[in-house]
């Protein structure tokens, strides 16, 4: 695959910001921007800059800036690297501060069990690397961001966890990341579901 390039060549349409990535069914969004609200409405609630509903996702893989024309090869890459994953199920935990609460950048969502997660990205990982792409170097964390922590104040974190029952992880989807003065915004590019059965 081509080398990665720059936001010139996605001004350009050359050129997208790319990553895969599980995107919650509709129902635990609005779960989770019923916690949002609340955590909004607290004591330092304004220094975190909150995630709209419509954002939310579990990143399996950031790409960064991907080649337009090679979209469609590294989609059907990472669809052959997934025959065999079957769909399983997940639950949302309790909302902590990443990395830590005494030096938080943003905060997250836990998921629970977070090894299928994990062996679902390693399969999207395979198919990455396949197309071309470098290895990621990062670990893996099974997570959903909900907020980006703008300095050091925080909100208290403490509370219910949201009630979204356990969520059906049954597709990946390959989505366009458009930077813009109000947050970025996520386009599918490609779903590549899983089977319910082999």
């Amino acid at each position: 695959m081509s080398e990665a390039l720059g936001p010139s060549a996605r001004r350009l349409g050359t050129a997208v910001r790319a990553f895969f990535a599980w995107e919650p069914p509709e129902a635990a969004k609005q779960a989770l921007a019923a916690l949002v609200r609340e955590l909004r409405g607290r004591p330092d609630g304004d220094a975190v800059r909150w995630v709209q509903p419509e954002g939310y996702h579990v990143t399996l893989r950031f790409l960064g800036n991907v080649p337009t024309a090679e979209v469609p090869a590294l989609a059907k890459s990472v669809e052959g690297a997934l025959a065999g994953s079957l769909r399983f199920s997940v639950t949302l935990g309790a909302p902590h501060a990443f990395p830590s609460a005494l030096q938080p950048r943003v905060v997250v969502i836990p998921l629970e069990p977070a090894a299928p997660l994990a062996v679902l990205a390693e399969r999207v990982e395979a198919g990455v690397v396949a197309a071309g792409l470098p290895a990621e170097k990062r670990r893996f964390r099974a997570h959903l961001t909900l907020g980006r922590v703008r300095g050091r104040r925080l909100p208290a974190l403490a509370g219910p966890v949201p009630d979204a029952g356990a969520l059906e992880v049954g597709e990946v989807v390959l989505f366009k990341s458009d930077l813009g003065a109000g947050g970025s915004r996520y386009t599918p590019l490609a779903q590549l579901p899983l089977p319910a059965s082999l």
